[in-house]
């Protein structure tokens, strides 16, 4: 992997801290395996993938459901994610009965084709690595954002055109990523943080590869990448963070920043930016800070 590459890689108690990620994950796994009882009847055989899956833990709840809704059938799982490590993990910890894909959903491996289903949580907003002058899009000039914003609609296209070719016809989709104004609060207050002194020198450094795409985009895409109309179905809502305390919020934040920014922080600093984003946090009304964080999208897609 790549040195800039761990800008979106996840820390390794991620999955410990991350129960808003986790709670919507088991919704996709709800809406997908409903569809595919709707969809596929008794069949005898599903052939299923997990996009950007993390090392695996909902992966492989996603493998029992299946077992349990599907007993007759034979079920081949597999995790796709661009961390070697969580692939491994995913491996391991499902014994050997989930199988790992290193890969990209940019440039998906030709080992991800024919599937059933798909599903993907929390991981479709995520960019290839790119330099910009602050640490998130949402804060660049008009003219850089325009910019990015402009690749980054095109890396999500061809995510999306992607999954289509990697569905068998009659295959389904489940997909869940943030949409416009996704955490924008948490984003606000690291803003904050890095334009004080002693962090304001790696404004421009430290440098997160996210897109929320409006609503509009999201529609216009999965159709420009081959979705029917009518094969789209997409409800779009916000949540409060399930997270409830400012230090469970700050290792919420922690655990998908961390990687990124101990490129360029020391040990210390580190450890002063994640003590100074709780502060803020406590110095704030939690539950108004906690109101309407999360952006979802849910879709749900058939391929005919």
């Amino acid at each position: 992997m790549l040195q800039q590459d761990k800008h979106f890689h996840m820390s390794d108690d991620y999955e410990f801290n991350s129960s808003s990620q986790k709670s919507i994950g088991r919704f996709v796994i709800q809406c997908a395996v409903e569809m595919a009882k709707s969809e596929f009847g008794d069949t005898q055989k599903i052939k299923a993938l997990d996009i950007a899956c993390g090392p695996g833990n909902l992966t492989i709840e996603f493998l029992r459901a299946l077992e349990d809704s599907f007993p007759g059938a034979k079920i081949e799982l597999a995790g796709l994610d661009y961390s070697e490590m969580n692939v491994k993990r995913l491996v391991e910890n499902s014994s050997g009965k989930v199988k790992g894909i290193l890969g990209s959903f940019y440039k998906l491996p030709s080992e991800a084709n024919g599937q059933n289903i798909i599903i993907s949580n929390e991981g479709l907003h995520w960019q290839p690595p790119f330099k910009t002058s602050k640490i998130h899009y949402y804060y660049l000039d008009p003219g850089e954002k325009e910019k990015y914003e402009s690749w980054a609609l095109q890396n999500h296209k061809n995510a999306l055109r992607n999954i289509y070719e990697a569905m068998q016809k009659e295959g389904i989709a489940v997909l869940q990523y943030g949409h416009t104004q996704q955490i924008k609060k948490i984003w606000d207050t690291i803003y904050k943080i890095f334009n004080e002194n002693p962090f304001k020198e790696y404004m421009d450094k430290v440098n997160f590869p996210v897109y929320h795409p409006t609503i509009e985009n999201v529609c216009t895409s999965l159709k420009e990448v081959g979705f029917a109309d009518e094969n789209i179905n997409i409800k779009h809502y916000t949540e409060d963070l399930v997270e409830d305390t400012p230090l469970s919020i700050t290792n919420f934040l922690r655990g998908f920043t961390q990687p990124g920014i101990s490129q360029f922080l020391n040990p210390n600093m580190l450890e002063d930016f994640y003590k100074n984003f709780e502060d803020k946090l406590n110095g704030m009304e939690i539950n108004e800070f906690r109101k309407n964080q999360m952006h979802r999208t849910l879709i749900k897609l058939k391929k005919r």
